[in-house]
Protein backbone atom coordinates (compact mmCIF):
# COMPACT_ATOMS: atom_id res chain seq x y z
CA UNK A 1 0.00 0.00 0.00
CA UNK A 2 1.86 3.05 -0.73
CA UNK A 3 1.91 6.37 1.74
CA UNK A 4 1.84 10.13 0.55
CA UNK A 5 5.05 11.86 0.32
CA UNK A 6 5.61 13.46 4.15
CA UNK A 7 6.81 17.03 5.56
CA UNK A 8 9.74 17.64 6.68
CA UNK A 9 7.97 17.93 10.53
CA UNK A 10 4.80 17.86 12.07
CA UNK A 11 1.49 19.80 11.13
CA UNK A 12 0.68 22.79 12.98
CA UNK A 13 -2.73 22.15 12.20
CA UNK A 14 -5.12 20.45 15.19
CA UNK A 15 -4.92 16.91 15.51
CA UNK A 16 -8.12 15.77 14.81
CA UNK A 17 -8.12 17.53 11.81
CA UNK A 18 -4.76 15.89 10.46
CA UNK A 19 -6.87 12.88 10.84
CA UNK A 20 -9.93 13.79 9.44
CA UNK A 21 -8.26 15.19 6.53
CA UNK A 22 -6.52 11.33 6.29
CA UNK A 23 -9.91 9.90 6.43
CA UNK A 24 -11.71 12.14 4.06
CA UNK A 25 -8.74 10.95 1.17
CA UNK A 26 -9.58 6.68 1.86
CA UNK A 27 -13.22 7.63 1.05
CA UNK A 28 -11.89 7.79 -2.70
CA UNK A 29 -8.44 5.91 -2.71
CA UNK A 30 -8.89 3.04 0.30
CA UNK A 31 -12.66 2.49 0.59
CA UNK A 32 -12.34 -0.47 2.82
CA UNK A 33 -10.04 1.72 5.34
CA UNK A 34 -12.74 4.05 5.47
CA UNK A 35 -15.55 1.87 5.98
CA UNK A 36 -13.46 0.02 8.61
CA UNK A 37 -12.37 3.30 10.18
CA UNK A 38 -15.92 5.36 9.87
CA UNK A 39 -17.45 2.45 11.64
CA UNK A 40 -16.23 3.54 14.81
CA UNK A 41 -16.26 7.12 16.72
CA UNK A 42 -12.95 8.24 17.38
CA UNK A 43 -12.12 10.33 20.52
CA UNK A 44 -9.49 12.14 21.87
CA UNK A 45 -8.40 10.91 24.96
CA UNK A 46 -5.63 12.62 26.65
CA UNK A 47 -4.61 9.73 29.66
CA UNK A 48 -3.72 7.48 27.31
CA UNK A 49 -0.24 7.30 25.59
CA UNK A 50 -0.99 6.86 21.80
CA UNK A 51 -3.54 5.49 20.15
CA UNK A 52 -5.86 2.35 20.32
CA UNK A 53 -9.14 0.59 19.55
CA UNK A 54 -11.67 -1.63 21.36
CA UNK A 55 -15.06 -2.07 21.92
CA UNK A 56 -16.30 0.19 18.58
CA UNK A 57 -14.11 3.24 19.87
CA UNK A 58 -10.91 4.62 18.20
CA UNK A 59 -9.17 6.31 21.12
CA UNK A 60 -5.93 8.75 20.63
CA UNK A 61 -3.83 11.22 23.09
CA UNK A 62 -4.04 14.29 20.82
CA UNK A 63 -0.68 15.62 21.61
CA UNK A 64 0.97 12.06 20.50
CA UNK A 65 -0.72 12.96 16.71
CA UNK A 66 0.33 16.32 16.85
CA UNK A 67 4.27 14.93 17.24
CA UNK A 68 4.13 12.69 13.97
CA UNK A 69 5.21 14.09 10.60
CA UNK A 70 2.84 13.33 7.88
CA UNK A 71 4.26 10.40 6.87
CA UNK A 72 4.30 9.20 10.30
CA UNK A 73 0.74 9.73 10.55
CA UNK A 74 -0.68 8.05 7.47
CA UNK A 75 0.91 4.88 8.19
CA UNK A 76 -0.01 4.98 12.09
CA UNK A 77 -3.88 5.68 10.79
CA UNK A 78 -3.70 2.78 8.05
CA UNK A 79 -1.82 0.29 10.59
CA UNK A 80 -4.45 0.62 12.64
CA UNK A 81 -7.11 0.34 10.13
CA UNK A 82 -6.09 -2.66 9.47
CA UNK A 83 -5.53 -3.81 12.60
CA UNK A 84 -9.83 -3.23 12.72
CA UNK A 85 -10.51 -5.52 9.30
CA UNK A 86 -8.10 -8.24 9.87
CA UNK A 87 -10.45 -8.11 13.60
CA UNK A 88 -7.69 -8.44 16.02
CA UNK A 89 -9.43 -6.23 18.85
CA UNK A 90 -12.48 -8.65 18.59
CA UNK A 91 -11.33 -11.95 18.30
CA UNK A 92 -11.15 -13.95 21.86
CA UNK A 93 -8.88 -12.60 24.30
CA UNK A 94 -5.69 -13.96 24.55
CA UNK A 95 -4.38 -14.67 27.90
CA UNK A 96 -1.53 -12.66 27.44
CA UNK A 97 -2.23 -9.03 27.10
CA UNK A 98 1.44 -7.81 25.58
CA UNK A 99 1.96 -10.70 23.57
CA UNK A 100 -1.39 -10.60 21.92
CA UNK A 101 -0.39 -7.07 21.36
CA UNK A 102 2.99 -7.51 19.64
CA UNK A 103 1.99 -10.46 17.61
CA UNK A 104 -1.34 -7.99 16.27
CA UNK A 105 2.05 -5.47 15.75
CA UNK A 106 4.09 -7.90 13.69
CA UNK A 107 1.57 -8.90 11.81
CA UNK A 108 0.34 -5.59 10.48
CA UNK A 109 4.50 -4.76 9.55
CA UNK A 110 4.44 -7.99 7.90
CA UNK A 111 1.46 -6.93 5.75
CA UNK A 112 2.46 -3.16 4.91
CA UNK A 113 6.35 -2.91 5.99
CA UNK A 114 5.58 0.90 6.81
CA UNK A 115 8.49 2.81 8.14
CA UNK A 116 6.90 2.91 11.34
CA UNK A 117 9.47 1.40 14.23
CA UNK A 118 7.26 -1.89 14.26
CA UNK A 119 9.63 -4.79 14.05
CA UNK A 120 8.91 -7.69 11.48
CA UNK A 121 8.87 -11.38 12.68
CA UNK A 122 12.34 -11.48 11.12
CA UNK A 123 13.98 -9.05 13.74
CA UNK A 124 11.80 -10.59 16.77
CA UNK A 125 12.72 -14.33 15.99
CA UNK A 126 15.98 -13.81 14.17
CA UNK A 127 14.70 -15.81 10.86
CA UNK A 128 12.92 -15.47 8.07
CA UNK A 129 10.85 -19.10 8.47
CA UNK A 130 8.39 -16.60 10.16
CA UNK A 131 8.11 -14.30 7.70
CA UNK A 132 4.43 -13.38 6.45
CA UNK A 133 2.49 -15.44 8.85
CA UNK A 134 -0.93 -14.36 10.56
CA UNK A 135 -1.82 -13.33 14.38
CA UNK A 136 -2.46 -16.51 16.13
CA UNK A 137 0.08 -17.88 14.42
CA UNK A 138 3.04 -14.92 15.79
CA UNK A 139 0.79 -15.33 18.94
CA UNK A 140 2.00 -18.78 19.77
CA UNK A 141 5.70 -18.41 18.69
CA UNK A 142 5.86 -15.07 21.17
CA UNK A 143 4.53 -17.69 23.85
CA UNK A 144 6.64 -20.83 23.04
CA UNK A 145 9.73 -18.04 23.04
CA UNK A 146 8.22 -16.73 26.49
CA UNK A 147 8.08 -20.34 27.62
CA UNK A 148 11.66 -20.95 27.31
CA UNK A 149 10.73 -23.19 23.94
CA UNK A 150 13.86 -23.19 21.87
CA UNK A 151 14.90 -25.60 18.76
CA UNK A 152 18.31 -25.00 20.23
CA UNK A 153 20.70 -22.56 21.52
CA UNK A 154 22.49 -21.93 18.65
CA UNK A 155 19.29 -20.67 17.59
CA UNK A 156 18.71 -18.71 20.29
CA UNK A 157 21.74 -16.99 20.50
CA UNK A 158 21.14 -16.19 16.52
CA UNK A 159 17.41 -14.91 17.49
CA UNK A 160 19.03 -13.26 20.50
CA UNK A 161 21.09 -11.33 18.09
CA UNK A 162 19.12 -10.38 15.91
CA UNK A 163 16.85 -9.06 17.90
CA UNK A 164 19.45 -6.96 20.06
CA UNK A 165 20.07 -5.91 16.56
CA UNK A 166 16.63 -5.23 15.89
CA UNK A 167 16.66 -3.17 19.03
CA UNK A 168 19.36 -0.94 18.52
CA UNK A 169 17.82 0.10 14.80
CA UNK A 170 14.73 0.38 16.39
CA UNK A 171 16.05 2.60 19.50
CA UNK A 172 18.10 4.90 16.74
CA UNK A 173 14.73 5.23 14.67
CA UNK A 174 13.03 6.63 18.11
CA UNK A 175 15.84 8.52 18.74
CA UNK A 176 15.74 10.21 15.65
CA UNK A 177 11.70 10.69 15.92
CA UNK A 178 11.79 12.02 19.63
CA UNK A 179 14.49 14.65 18.14
CA UNK A 180 12.06 15.51 15.31
CA UNK A 181 9.29 15.88 17.76
CA UNK A 182 10.97 17.85 20.67
CA UNK A 183 10.77 21.00 18.71
CA UNK A 184 6.68 20.60 18.38
CA UNK A 185 6.45 19.23 22.30
CA UNK A 186 6.89 22.60 24.33
CA UNK A 187 6.53 23.05 28.07
CA UNK A 188 3.78 20.73 29.39
CA UNK A 189 3.43 18.28 26.98
CA UNK A 190 1.63 14.58 27.22
CA UNK A 191 1.68 11.53 25.03
CA UNK A 192 3.84 9.22 24.47
CA UNK A 193 6.21 8.33 21.77
CA UNK A 194 6.49 6.13 19.12
CA UNK A 195 8.34 3.27 20.37
CA UNK A 196 5.69 3.43 23.33
CA UNK A 197 3.41 2.70 19.98
CA UNK A 198 5.58 0.45 18.67
CA UNK A 199 6.75 -2.14 22.02
CA UNK A 200 4.55 -3.61 24.04
CA UNK A 201 6.24 -3.55 27.38
CA UNK A 202 5.43 0.02 27.22
CA UNK A 203 2.30 0.28 25.75
CA UNK A 204 0.90 -3.47 24.82
CA UNK A 205 -1.23 -3.43 27.97
CA UNK A 206 -2.83 -0.07 27.45
CA UNK A 207 -3.26 -0.49 24.03
CA UNK A 208 -4.82 -4.10 23.79
CA UNK A 209 -6.24 -4.26 27.22
CA UNK A 210 -9.57 -3.57 25.88
CA UNK A 211 -9.67 -6.36 23.22
CA UNK A 212 -12.29 -8.71 23.36
CA UNK A 213 -14.70 -11.33 21.76
CA UNK A 214 -17.32 -8.48 20.33
CA UNK A 215 -19.77 -10.07 17.90
CA UNK A 216 -21.50 -6.57 17.13
CA UNK A 217 -18.25 -5.33 15.72
CA UNK A 218 -16.91 -8.44 14.50
CA UNK A 219 -20.59 -8.52 12.08
CA UNK A 220 -19.93 -5.08 10.94
CA UNK A 221 -16.08 -5.48 10.10
CA UNK A 222 -17.03 -8.77 8.02
CA UNK A 223 -20.09 -6.22 6.90
CA UNK A 224 -17.21 -3.66 5.67
CA UNK A 225 -15.37 -6.51 3.85
CA UNK A 226 -18.16 -8.25 1.98
CA UNK A 227 -19.03 -4.74 0.58
CA UNK A 228 -15.05 -4.39 -0.52
CA UNK A 229 -15.19 -7.99 -2.20
CA UNK A 230 -18.92 -7.37 -3.79
CA UNK A 231 -17.92 -3.96 -5.43
CA UNK A 232 -13.86 -5.26 -6.01
CA UNK A 233 -13.41 -1.59 -3.39
CA UNK A 234 -10.16 -2.49 -2.15
CA UNK A 235 -7.90 0.62 -3.07
CA UNK A 236 -4.59 0.16 -3.21
CA UNK A 237 -4.18 -3.06 -1.34
CA UNK A 238 -2.99 -6.05 -3.28
CA UNK A 239 -4.00 -9.83 -3.85
CA UNK A 240 -2.06 -11.44 -1.03
CA UNK A 241 -3.24 -9.01 1.70
CA UNK A 242 -6.81 -8.95 -0.09
CA UNK A 243 -6.44 -13.08 0.42
CA UNK A 244 -5.54 -12.77 4.17
CA UNK A 245 -8.15 -9.89 4.80
CA UNK A 246 -10.76 -12.82 3.35
CA UNK A 247 -9.65 -14.98 5.20
CA UNK A 248 -9.62 -13.53 8.67
CA UNK A 249 -13.45 -13.09 8.01
CA UNK A 250 -14.34 -16.76 8.79
CA UNK A 251 -15.62 -17.51 12.07
CA UNK A 252 -13.13 -19.76 14.07
CA UNK A 253 -13.72 -22.77 15.25
CA UNK A 254 -12.20 -24.50 18.17
CA UNK A 255 -10.64 -27.65 16.64
CA UNK A 256 -11.79 -29.57 20.31
CA UNK A 257 -15.40 -28.13 18.75
CA UNK A 258 -14.92 -30.16 15.37
CA UNK A 259 -13.22 -33.33 17.15
CA UNK A 260 -16.17 -33.42 19.39
CA UNK A 261 -19.06 -32.67 16.46
CA UNK A 262 -16.62 -35.66 14.38
CA UNK A 263 -16.56 -37.74 17.25
CA UNK A 264 -20.92 -37.59 17.61
CA UNK A 265 -21.05 -38.06 13.33
CA UNK A 266 -18.98 -41.56 13.42
CA UNK A 267 -21.38 -43.78 15.48
CA UNK A 268 -22.92 -46.41 14.16
CA UNK A 269 -25.56 -48.69 15.52
CA UNK A 270 -24.75 -52.46 16.19
CA UNK A 271 -28.02 -54.78 16.12
CA UNK A 272 -28.14 -57.95 18.04
CA UNK A 273 -31.36 -60.08 19.46
CA UNK A 274 -32.35 -60.42 22.72
CA UNK A 275 -34.37 -62.62 24.54
CA UNK A 276 -35.15 -60.10 27.11
CA UNK A 277 -37.40 -57.65 24.52
CA UNK A 278 -39.89 -58.98 22.51
CA UNK A 279 -40.34 -58.89 18.41
CA UNK A 280 -42.24 -56.08 17.70
CA UNK A 281 -44.10 -58.12 15.59
CA UNK A 282 -44.36 -61.23 16.78
CA UNK A 283 -44.45 -61.00 20.58
CA UNK A 284 -42.18 -63.08 22.48
CA UNK A 285 -42.51 -66.11 19.74
CA UNK A 286 -39.44 -64.62 19.08
CA UNK A 287 -36.43 -62.38 19.86
CA UNK A 288 -36.58 -59.16 19.61
CA UNK A 289 -33.47 -56.47 18.43
CA UNK A 290 -31.21 -54.00 20.62
CA UNK A 291 -28.90 -51.77 18.97
CA UNK A 292 -25.79 -50.99 20.87
CA UNK A 293 -23.54 -47.65 19.43
CA UNK A 294 -19.94 -48.02 18.71
CA UNK A 295 -17.27 -46.35 17.09
CA UNK A 296 -14.01 -47.97 15.11
CA UNK A 297 -11.59 -45.03 14.82
CA UNK A 298 -7.89 -44.60 13.61
CA UNK A 299 -5.30 -41.71 14.42
CA UNK A 300 -2.56 -41.25 12.33
CA UNK A 301 -0.02 -39.15 13.45
CA UNK A 302 2.73 -37.36 11.31
CA UNK A 303 5.86 -38.43 12.38
CA UNK A 304 7.84 -36.58 9.74
CA UNK A 305 10.91 -34.73 10.94
CA UNK A 306 9.69 -31.16 11.33
CA UNK A 307 7.33 -32.64 13.68
CA UNK A 308 8.71 -31.10 17.02
CA UNK A 309 8.04 -32.88 20.19
CA UNK A 310 5.53 -30.66 21.75
CA UNK A 311 3.69 -31.10 18.74
CA UNK A 312 4.14 -34.77 19.11
CA UNK A 313 2.65 -34.41 22.27
CA UNK A 314 -0.31 -32.23 21.33
CA UNK A 315 -1.31 -35.31 19.34
CA UNK A 316 -1.10 -37.75 22.23
CA UNK A 317 -3.23 -35.55 24.48
CA UNK A 318 -5.29 -35.05 21.61
CA UNK A 319 -5.80 -38.84 21.01
CA UNK A 320 -6.17 -39.15 24.81
CA UNK A 321 -9.45 -36.85 24.67
CA UNK A 322 -11.19 -38.98 21.39
CA UNK A 323 -11.56 -41.94 24.35
CA UNK A 324 -15.64 -42.00 25.55
CA UNK A 325 -17.93 -44.42 26.55
CA UNK A 326 -18.66 -45.59 22.75
CA UNK A 327 -15.11 -44.73 21.60
CA UNK A 328 -13.42 -47.10 24.04
CA UNK A 329 -10.82 -48.22 22.08
CA UNK A 330 -8.35 -46.25 19.57
CA UNK A 331 -5.97 -47.74 16.96
CA UNK A 332 -2.82 -45.45 16.22
CA UNK A 333 -0.56 -45.37 13.19
CA UNK A 334 2.59 -43.50 12.61
CA UNK A 335 3.26 -42.00 9.17
CA UNK A 336 6.04 -40.16 7.56
CA UNK A 337 6.51 -41.16 3.76
CA UNK A 338 4.84 -44.64 4.19
CA UNK A 339 3.21 -45.97 7.25
CA UNK A 340 5.89 -46.61 10.18
CA UNK A 341 5.68 -49.78 12.56
CA UNK A 342 2.45 -51.47 13.02
CA UNK A 343 -0.71 -50.61 14.38
CA UNK A 344 -1.19 -49.79 17.96
CA UNK A 345 -4.30 -49.92 19.68
CA UNK A 346 -5.15 -47.69 22.51
CA UNK A 347 -7.99 -48.86 25.51
CA UNK A 348 -7.35 -46.22 27.61
CA UNK A 349 -5.50 -42.65 27.85
CA UNK A 350 -1.79 -42.66 27.10
CA UNK A 351 1.01 -40.11 28.97
CA UNK A 352 3.62 -40.92 26.41
CA UNK A 353 4.26 -43.12 23.04
CA UNK A 354 7.35 -43.84 21.19
CA UNK A 355 7.96 -42.35 18.44
CA UNK A 356 9.37 -43.57 14.58
CA UNK A 357 9.89 -42.21 11.24
CA UNK A 358 11.30 -39.15 11.19
CA UNK A 359 11.55 -38.89 7.42
CA UNK A 360 9.53 -36.43 4.76
CA UNK A 361 5.52 -36.56 4.59
CA UNK A 362 2.71 -38.17 2.21
CA UNK A 363 -0.79 -38.15 2.63
CA UNK A 364 -1.58 -41.55 0.38
CA UNK A 365 0.06 -44.42 2.44
CA UNK A 366 -2.90 -43.48 5.25
CA UNK A 367 -5.59 -43.25 2.26
CA UNK A 368 -3.69 -46.79 1.43
CA UNK A 369 -4.44 -47.84 4.70
CA UNK A 370 -7.91 -47.37 5.60
CA UNK A 371 -9.09 -49.01 1.62
CA UNK A 372 -7.01 -51.63 3.08
CA UNK A 373 -8.66 -51.73 6.46
CA UNK A 374 -12.22 -50.77 5.90
CA UNK A 375 -13.72 -51.03 9.29
CA UNK A 376 -12.93 -48.41 10.42
CA UNK A 377 -15.96 -45.29 11.10
CA UNK A 378 -13.66 -42.51 11.53
CA UNK A 379 -9.98 -41.14 10.83
CA UNK A 380 -8.15 -37.89 12.01
CA UNK A 381 -5.00 -36.74 10.52
CA UNK A 382 -2.49 -34.79 12.63
CA UNK A 383 0.01 -33.39 10.39
CA UNK A 384 2.21 -29.99 10.35
CA UNK A 385 2.93 -30.28 6.82
CA UNK A 386 2.33 -29.69 3.23
CA UNK A 387 2.30 -32.73 1.23
CA UNK A 388 0.33 -33.33 -2.16
CA UNK A 389 -3.32 -34.24 -2.17
CA UNK A 390 -3.89 -37.40 -2.10
CA UNK A 391 -6.67 -39.63 -3.74
CA UNK A 392 -10.02 -40.67 -2.25
CA UNK A 393 -10.40 -43.26 -0.47
CA UNK A 394 -12.03 -45.91 -1.90
CA UNK A 395 -14.81 -46.41 1.10
CA UNK A 396 -16.31 -43.08 1.15
CA UNK A 397 -18.31 -43.66 4.39
CA UNK A 398 -14.90 -43.66 6.28
CA UNK A 399 -15.20 -39.41 7.87
CA UNK A 400 -12.08 -37.92 7.64
CA UNK A 401 -10.66 -35.06 9.74
CA UNK A 402 -7.47 -33.08 8.86
CA UNK A 403 -5.79 -31.11 12.02
CA UNK A 404 -2.94 -29.10 11.02
CA UNK A 405 -0.73 -27.71 13.89
CA UNK A 406 -0.68 -24.46 12.53
CA UNK A 407 -3.08 -21.92 10.97
CA UNK A 408 -0.19 -21.07 8.21
CA UNK A 409 -0.40 -24.96 7.17
CA UNK A 410 -4.17 -25.29 7.50
CA UNK A 411 -4.65 -22.41 5.07
CA UNK A 412 -2.29 -23.29 2.44
CA UNK A 413 -3.86 -26.98 2.30
CA UNK A 414 -7.50 -26.37 3.48
CA UNK A 415 -8.94 -25.88 -0.32
CA UNK A 416 -7.43 -28.47 -1.78
CA UNK A 417 -8.43 -31.27 0.86
CA UNK A 418 -11.96 -30.28 1.10
CA UNK A 419 -13.59 -33.15 -0.76
CA UNK A 420 -11.81 -35.69 1.53
CA UNK A 421 -13.48 -34.31 5.01
CA UNK A 422 -13.69 -31.37 7.26
CA UNK A 423 -9.44 -29.87 8.29
CA UNK A 424 -9.16 -27.56 11.05
CA UNK A 425 -5.83 -26.60 13.14
CA UNK A 426 -4.68 -26.54 16.16
CA UNK A 427 -5.45 -23.24 18.42
CA UNK A 428 -2.73 -22.11 20.11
Amino acid sequence: MSTRGARAGASSAAPAERIRREIERWFLVEPLLFGAWTAHRVLAVPKIKTIRVQAGRIEYNPDFIARLTERELVALLQLEALRIVLGHPYQRRKADVELSYQASNITLQECLRTSLPVPRAHEVFGTHEHDDQYFDYYYGRLVERASGVAPSKATSKATSEATSGATSATSATSEATSATSEATRGAGGSGGSLRDYAHPDDGGLESAGGWDADDLFAELVREVVARAEENRAWGTIGGKLRERILAAQRPRVSHAEILRSFRTSILSKERYLTRMKPSRRYGFAYMGSRYALRSRLLFAIDVSGSMSSAELATGLSIVNQMFSPVVSEIDVIQFDTEIQGDKLTLKRARREHRVLGRGGTAFQPVIDYIDAHRDYDGLIVYTDGCAPVPARPKRAKTRIVWLFTHEATWRAQERGMRHLGRSAFVLP
